[in-house]
C-alpha cells in the first residue's frame, strides 16, 4: 500500500517540471517584445503637451490665412462688380450721348441742307427725304428731288444724295447752344450765325477772286434765310460784299448790296406751292443803281405722281412762259417731262429711258408729237481702262422717222447711215 502513494507525487512533479520548461521561453519572449515596442505605447501626458504647443499656432495661422484669402477674394469680387457696373453705366451713357447726337443731327440737318441747296441753285427742289436713324448711331442718306427744266444729263439728274454714313458731310456744333455752326460738302461750305429764336439764320459763304472789265475784286456772299413756325423755308435774301483785290487778297470794302430774293409759299403740306425769284442787277461801284433786272414766278400743283409748274416772267415772255408737266412713278423715278409755252411755238416732250442699273440710257425728244432727236448715253463704269465714264451720242431723225446721222459728243466724231442699206458708216 505504501508504494502507490510514493509514485503519484512523483508523476505530478515531473508533469509540472515539463510544463514549466515549455512555457518559460514563451513568457520571456512576450516580455521581450513588449519591452522593444515600448516606444509605440500611448503616453497621454507627454503627447498632449506637445500637440497643444505646436498645432494651436498652426490652426490659428491657418484660420487667419483663410480669413485673409476670403477677404481678398471678396474685395476682388466687389471691385470687379463695381468696375463692371461702371463699364455698363459708361457704355449706356456713351450710347445715349451718341443717340442724342444723331437725333440732334436728324432734326437740324434737313432744314440747313435744304436752305443751302436752294441758295446755290434756282432749281425747283420739291421733295426732301427725311433723315432716319439706323440702330442708335447711323443716319440714313439725305436725298432730294429736282424738277429739271431741261434733260440732257447722264445718271439720274433729277435725284441727288448726301451720304451721311460712309462719307459724311463735315460740320461743327456749338455744344453749349446746341446749334450747327458750319457745314461743308462738295456743293457748299457755309458758316451759320443764328438769331435768338433760330428762325433767322445768316449764312457766310466762301469768298473768291473775280476779274472783269471793271477790274479785279474779292467777292464775299452773305445770305439770310427765314423759316416759319413749321421750320419751312420762306425767304432767302442774298447779299454781296464787294472788296478790292490786292495781290489776290481781300482789300477795302467797296460796297454791300442785295442781289437776289427767293420767296416760298406753302399750302397744308411741305411742298411749296409758289416760288418767286427776284434778281437785282449787278453792281461794281457804290454809285451803280440798285434796280431789279428780272422776276420769275412759279406756281406748283401736285396731282398724284404728276407735278405741273406754271412759269411766268415779269415782264412777261410768251416764249419762256408756259407750263411744265413732270410725270413720276411712285418711287419718284422721272418718266417724262413736257412743256408748252404761251405762244404755242414750243410744244415738246422728253421721254426718259433707263438701263438695268437705273441710269438714263436715252432721252427721246419729241416736238409736237414727232421724234426729231434722241440722246444716247453709254456708260463705261466697269472698265478701268476707259478714258471716260460715259459718252453721249446725238441721233438726228428725218421725216421718215429714221436716223441717218449721229454725232459722238464725247469724242467729236460722227457717222452717217446709208439710206438704201441702212448700214452705218465708220466714225470719222
Amino acid at each position: 500500500m505504501g508504494q502507490p502513494l510514493t509514485k503519484a507525487p512523483l508523476i505530478k512533479g515531473i508533469i509540472f517540471l515539463l510544463l514549466t520548461i515549455t512555457l518559460l521561453p514563451w513568457v520571456g519572449a512576450q516580455d521581450s517584445n513588449d519591452s522593444l515596442n515600448e516606444r509605440n505605447l500611448y503616453r497621454p501626458g507627454n503627447i498632449n503637451i506637445q500637440y497643444d504647443s505646436v498645432n494651436t499656432d498652426s490652426l490659428y495661422a491657418r484660420e487667419q490665412f483663410v480669413r485673409d484669402s476670403v477677404a481678398i477674394q471678396l474685395a476682388f469680387i466687389q471691385d470687379s462688380i463695381i468696375a463692371r457696373e461702371k463699364f455698363v453705366h459708361d457704355s449706356i451713357q456713351r450710347r445715349k450721348e451718341i443717340l442724342d447726337s444723331v437725333t440732334f443731327l436728324k432734326n437740324e440737318l434737313p432744314r440747313l441742307i435744304d436752305a443751302s441747296l436752294k441758295i446755290i441753285s434756282d432749281n425747283l427742289i420739291v421733295n426732301n427725304s427725311k433723315i432716319d436713324i439706323i440702330g442708335d448711331s447711323v443716319l440714313t442718306n439725305y436725298t432730294w428731288i429736282i424738277l429739271p427744266l431741261g434733260l440732257d444729263q447722264p445718271f439720274i439728274p433729277w435725284t441727288s444724295t448726301f451720304n451721311l454714313s460712309d462719307k459724311p458731310i463735315k460740320f461743327t456744333i456749338d455744344t453749349i447752344n446746341k446749334k450747327i455752326t458750319s457745314m461743308q460738302t462738295h456743293l457748299f461750305n457755309n458758316t451759320f450765325v443764328y438769331n435768338q429764336r433760330g428762325k433767322n439764320i445768316r449764312i457766310d459763304g466762301q469768298g473768291n477772286i473775280i476779274s472783269n472789265k471793271q477790274g479785279q475784286f474779292y467777292k464775299l456772299p452773305l445770305d439770310s434765310i427765314f423759316f416759319d413756325a413749321r421750320n419751312r423755308l420762306t425767304t432767302i435774301k442774298r447779299y454781296i460784299q464787294l472788296y478790292q483785290s490786292i495781290n489776290f487778297k481781300k482789300g477795302n470794302l467797296i460796297l454791300s448790296y442785295m442781289y437776289q430774293v427767293k420767296q416760298f409759299e406753302y399750302g397744308s403740306g411741305d411742298l411749296f406751292t409758289k416760288y418767286k425769284i427776284v434778281n437785282f442787277c449787278e453792281r461794281w461801284a457804290a454809285h451803280d443803281p440798285n434796280k431789279v433786272c428780272s422776276i420769275i414766278n412759279y406756281v406748283l400743283n401736285k396731282q398724284g405722281n404728276n407735278i405741273s409748274v406754271a412759269r411766268n416772267n415779269d415782264p412777261a415772255n410768251q416764249y419762256s412762259d408756259g407750263v411744265f408737266i413732270y410725270e413720276f412713278d411712285q418711287g419718284y423715278t422721272l418718266k417724262n417731262v413736257s412743256f408748252s409755252n404761251q405762244s404755242k411755238s414750243e410744244d415738246w416732250k422728253t421721254i426718259v429711258e433707263l438701263n438695268e442699273a437705273g441710269n438714263v440710257s436715252r432721252y427721246v425728244y419729241q416736238n409736237k408729237g414727232i421724234v426729231r432727236r434722241t440722246l444716247l448715253i453709254n456708260y463705261f463704269l466697269d472698265d478701268p481702262k476707259a478714258k471716260h465714264k460715259f459718252e453721249t451720242i446725238t441721233c438726228t431723225f428725218e421725216e421718215d422717222g429714221i436716223s441717218y446721222y449721229q454725232v459722238n459728243n464725247t469724242t467729236g466724231k460722227s457717222r452717217v447711215r446709208e439710206k438704201m442699206t441702212l448700214e452705218w458708216g465708220p466714225w470719222k
